[in-house]
């Protein structure tokens, strides 16, 4: 504070910013802090090694997993066989973009305390941050519909993967549009010549009009994609129920001309299709479908507590003195809802594993378990002998 009321300008602050500049300050020890440079929040003081560790784990693990994806989807040319993997290779796209960029540019701002990366950024990072969030919920929704599409009606033309995957991300970036509305950047330099000059303080939701937004988006962007997914997931695991019943009637020995059998035969081939020569693999599809839901719900699950603590921060005003307990919070649940950039692309290689990799694996952990039985036997015996060793000796010295 005597910063402020030293500043010959501080009169010409707008009066708006001035609980927040007066707040800002606060965070700071000294009157001689280097504003321009960053400054560790003192809430993540003794902290930020372990958040520095954990982010740069899931960087590094990410962006690699990420690759990996790309490389197995371009060298078998998966693309070709089924539209489901220009879907994957998007949600690859989107996963080292998020562990390249956003990652990094997020750990930087929850980290420092002062603002220093300028007033483009100020605008425009929120919109980073949650473009790829947005696009990945959209690649499941559109995966979700296209294979509903191709179950019901084999015969029908699959939506464009690439044009869909293109649509994606002009959707996303739509739907951050309004964020630089929501969004202001104060230049202290401009009011307060002592030690401020090209500093700046970038603050969001000044107004308090910005809950309905974040509401909307929580409802229209999260809850209603997740529920229509499982709506399609369900009637998709009726179809591929009825697809895998379909060769255990049609040659089973006990069908009688008065069974009824084949009318449910017919019944459920009509289902499947109007009039289809195109064959699905129920197996491959049912093993698809298994994967791609696990996808959906590590992705839902991860991000649920960011999403939740987003419209919290909306009802609670956070002040110096509980900052601790949302920074902490707020960098754990960041960490949490990027950790899909590690578990989708693990759940891919499992998928598309053949079964003597999967043999190979589950060996080896066979192997390791029995090693780490026999080792605790060899122990357990090694000690009862010496037990009885001991116990001879006793008995054997003369009393």
């Amino acid at each position: 504070m005597d910063q402020l009321k030293s500043a010959n300008q501080f009169d010409d602050l707008p009066h708006k910013w001035v609980a927040v500049v007066a707040d800002y300050l606060r965070g700071f020890r000294n009157d001689t802090t280097d504003f321009n440079r960053p400054q560790l929040r003192s809430s993540v003081r003794h902290t930020y090694p372990a958040f520095v560790c954990g982010y740069s784990a899931l960087i590094m693990a990410g962006a690699l997993c990420n690759a990996y994806v790309l490389a197995i989807v371009a060298r078998k040319r998966l693309y070709a066989a089924d539209p489901v993997y220009v879907y994957v290779a998007n949600l690859a796209v989107t996963g080292i973009v998020e562990c390249v960029s956003v990652l990094p540019i997020s750990l930087m701002v929850l980290l420092v305390q002062n603002w220093i990366f300028g007033r483009f950024l100020c605008f425009f990072l929120p919109m980073l941050q949650d473009v790829p969030t947005h696009v990945i919920m959209l690649t499941f929704l559109l995966m979700a519909i296209d294979r509903y599409r191709h179950l019901k009606h084999p015969n029908k033309m699959r939506l464009p993967p690439l044009a869909c995957t293109f649509g994606c991300w002009i959707v996303a970036f739509c739907i951050v549009l309004p964020y630089p509305v929501y969004t202001a950047y104060l230049d202290l330099g401009a009011y307060i010549k002592v030690q401020f000059e090209g500093v700046g303080i970038c603050a969001v939701n000044m107004a308090d009009d910005m809950q309905d937004y974040l509401r909307s988006l929580f409802v229209l962007t999260y809850l209603i994609p997740l529920v229509f997914m499982g709506y399609l997931y369900s009637k998709m695991s009726e179809i591929l129920r009825d697809l895998m019943n379909v060769p255990a009637v049609f040659y089973s020995q006990d069908i009688t001309p008065s069974s009824g059998i084949p009318s449910r035969l017919n019944e459920i081939q009509s289902t499947v299709s109007d009039s289809d020569d195109e064959e699905i693999d129920g197996y491959k599809e049912s093993k698809t479908q298994k994967y791609l839901i696990s996808m959906i719900i590590s992705y839902a699950v991860c991000l649920c507590p960011l999403m939740i603590l987003r419209l919290a921060k909306l009802e609670v005003s956070e002040t110096y003195e509980n900052s601790r307990h949302f920074d902490l919070t707020f960098m754990i649940c960041v960490w949490l809802a990027f950790v899909p950039t590690v578990t989708t692309p693990l759940l891919f290689v499992a998928w598309n594993s053949d079964s003597s990799t999967k043999d190979r694996i589950r060996s080896y952990f066979k192997r390791t378990k029995v090693t780490a039985e026999q080792a605790t036997r060899t122990v357990s015996t090694e000690g009862l002998a010496a037990r009885n060793s001991i116990y001879t000796v006793q008995e054997s010295i003369p009393a």
